[in-house]
């Protein structure tokens, strides 16, 4: 009802006046009310600080839990984005669908596709860009994205990255927009980029970073390649076929001819264009190796199969698979006696002298039986020899058959202590106790029964070598020696007594033995002397006085005062069999050539217990021990011994 003052009218009564007066004022605060009211309306709109409008309340983040974009919120959670996108921004996020994030493996708030925290973060901020931009606003062309690459905008198709833009877009947060997408769009990566982006292939990227020049190969944008890509279960299989529990067991020089093995270079060959018996040539292929395709219900590749086909990069194709390709070579050493040595770190001079000794045919033979007694690098180096280099083939072929068997024999079959062994190179000589096994007294049996295809193997702490002669050749030879000549005295004597007395020394110690000659220095001859006051000796070539002083018949007993013969102990007396021959005492009497006695120490001293000579000598110590000969085994004492 409308009220108009008519000036015309006239009232009949006070009370008519009255009562139209009342009315009118009703009517005016009525009117006032209603005013007030749209006021306060109008400016609710315009001020936040009621915060009842949802765009100025709800940060990106909010409005995509609101609004259901659930795998995405689940996403910006596990990449540590939240705090990002909770920003001032403005920012613009294209949002796949939760279908869309399902479709490429992100399921669930424990399952992102298999992609590391950096991956997901890399996709995420992938479908950023800066600016609040409406889907009117969009225009043609390349735009930055939060993760750095280029986004490409259709503003006409309404498409990013030839993905459609759909229902709902322009949905409002108080820091940007989001438009829905109905794809997720795949970050540019190259090979590398997207190996680390996957969590399943973190043993792979370990692999490849071990080798900087395959890195930069793998991220050239110029090459194009098709890599076979074994996950880290993959790599926990290998490792436990090689007995390895780690890449850095590996030699590099095997982990990357493996690595070579799973690249093709110069092509991206989509699972879609490969054949059943098609054979693609790795980087490896000019050493003759190949990779054989077999494509059925599944596609296989050698033994693995592709479980994850046609990721793309930037510059080729990766096909996941689920066991790591073997080129020939190791294929042909793997459960071989070869194999313990050729996949580790320590034994990488082992397995070059057999490969410069052309044994490692021999050596994976799967139709013979070998026992192997394998060396570390620390047993080479004990020896010397830190390089197969400055070593002739037929050098270290001697020196590695030494270390064979024809035969396998596992550790509790070894023949007894003191027994000789046949290797492929002469024998040698074993020394057990309750815990320990030693060869030549010096090395020692460190691991055992590693059991092979064709074989067993041993490994070994100092490298084993063969005789160089017999006992005299042997002492001849140190006493020529430049340096360290030790025997000049010694064999001078043995000399002397061969050629000027009918006890010829040198013609029996070159015998079938076995002796073990406990052998003065020159320095224990020349305390000798100066016991009995002469100290003005040559000891490169004078033993004269020697011979004046005691005569050629009582050198000839002195010298086999320092020779035994114990039965027993086929190769004679090593430093490790001085336990057994002891027996838990501390000191065991023996009988030497010349006949007498003398007492052998725990302390590794010698106590002559029948001597005639007062002569202010120590006891001998052994000083060095275990100079293998044909014959027998050389023991370094520092003071002769006197009958």
């Amino acid at each position: 009802m409308v009220w108009t003052y008519n000036s015309n009218k006239k009232f009949k009564s006070m009370k008519s006046f009255r009562s139209n007066f009342k009315l009118k004022s009703i009517t005016r605060l009525t009117l006032a009310l209603v005013l007030l009211s749209m006021l306060t309306i109008l400016s609710s709109c315009g001020d936040d600080d009621n915060g009842d409008d949802p765009r100025e309340s709800r940060d990106i983040v909010d409005v995509a839990i609101d609004n259901g974009y659930t795998r995405l919120a689940e996403a910006l959670t596990e990449a540590n984005l939240v705090s990002t996108l909770k920003g001032t921004g403005p920012f613009t996020v294209f949002a796949p669908t939760n279908a869309a994030f399902e479709a490429v493996g992100i399921t669930s708030e424990n399952n992102f596709g298999g992609l590391t925290t950096e991956g997901l973060a890399d996709l995420l901020t992938y479908h950023v860009i800066e600016g609040d931009v409406t889907s009117d606003e969009l225009t043609t062309g390349e735009v930055a994205s939060l993760e750095g690459s280029s986004l490409l905008i259709d503003a006409t198709s309404l498409t990013v990255n030839e993905v459609s833009i759909i229902e709902p877009f322009d949905v409002e947060a108080s820091n940007g927009t989001i438009h829905t997408i109905q794809s997720v769009l795949s970050v540019p990566q190259d090979i590398v980029e997207l190996a680390q982006s996957q969590s399943s292939l973190s043993t792979l990227v370990e692999a490849l970073t071990k080798f900087p020049d395959l890195v930069t190969a793998l991220s050239d944008e110029d090459q194009t390649y098709t890599v076979f890509a074994p996950t880290n279960d993959a790599f926990t299989t290998l490792l436990g076929v090689i007995g390895q529990t780690s890449l850095d067991d590996i030699p590099e020089s095997v982990i990357r001819r493996i690595l070579e093995y799973h690249v093709v270079l110069g092509s991206a060959v989509l699972s879609s264009q490969l054949m059943d018996g098609d054979e693609v040539d790795p980087i490896l292929a000019d050493m003759g190796d190949i990779i054989s395709v077999g494509v059925g219900t599944s596609v296989t590749v050698d033994n693995a199969t592709v479980t994850t086909a046609d990721v793309v990069a930037t510059n080729g194709i990766v096909h996941i698979i689920d066991g790591v390709l073997i080129p020939d070579l190791e294929t042909s050493i793997v459960n071989t006696v070869v194999e313990p040595a050729y996949f580790s770190v320590d034994f990488e001079i082992l397995t070059s002298a057999v490969v410069k000794a052309d044994l490692l045919t021999t050596l994976i033979n799967r139709d013979a039986e070998y026992t192997l007694f394998a060396p570390t690098d620390d047993a080479f180096e004990a020896i010397d020899i830190t390089s197969v280099d400055n070593l002739t083939a037929d050098d270290l072929e001697l020196i590695l058959l030494y270390h064979v068997l024809d035969t396998e024999v596992k550790e509790a079959d070894l023949p007894e202590s003191g027994s000789a062994v046949a290797t492929l190179n002469g024998d040698f000589y074993l020394s057990i106790n309750s815990t320990d096994v030693f060869i030549n007294g010096l090395s020692q049996v460190t691991i055992t029964d590693i059991d092979q295809d064709n074989g067993v193997v041993h490994v070994i702490d100092r490298t084993l070598t063969p005789a160089a002669g017999d006992v005299v050749d042997i002492a001849v030879a140190a006493s020529q020696a430049t340096e360290g000549a030790e025997f000049g005295q010694l064999v001078a004597a043995l000399t002397a007594v061969s050629e000027n007395t009918t006890t010829d020394l040198v013609t029996a110690l070159k015998g079938d033995g076995p002796f073990t000659v406990f052998a003065p220095t020159d320095a224990a001859f020349q305390a000798l002397y100066n016991a009995v006051g002469d100290q003005d000796v040559d000891l490169d070539t004078d033993i004269d006085d020697l011979v004046a002083a005691a005569g050629l018949e009582t050198i000839a007993i002195v010298l086999q005062y320092h020779v035994l013969s114990v039965d027993g102990f086929d190769g004679g007396v090593f430093s490790s069999d001085i336990p057994n021959v002891l027996n838990g005492n501390n000191s065991v009497t023996l009988t030497p050539l010349a006949g007498g006695t003398w007492d052998l120490n725990a302390d590794l001293t010698i106590t002559p217990t029948d001597a005639v000579l007062m002569l202010e000598l120590d006891d001998a110590s052994i000083i060095g021990t275990d100079i293998l000969a044909t014959n027998g085994v050389i023991h370094t004492i520092d003071q002769v011994i006197l009958p």
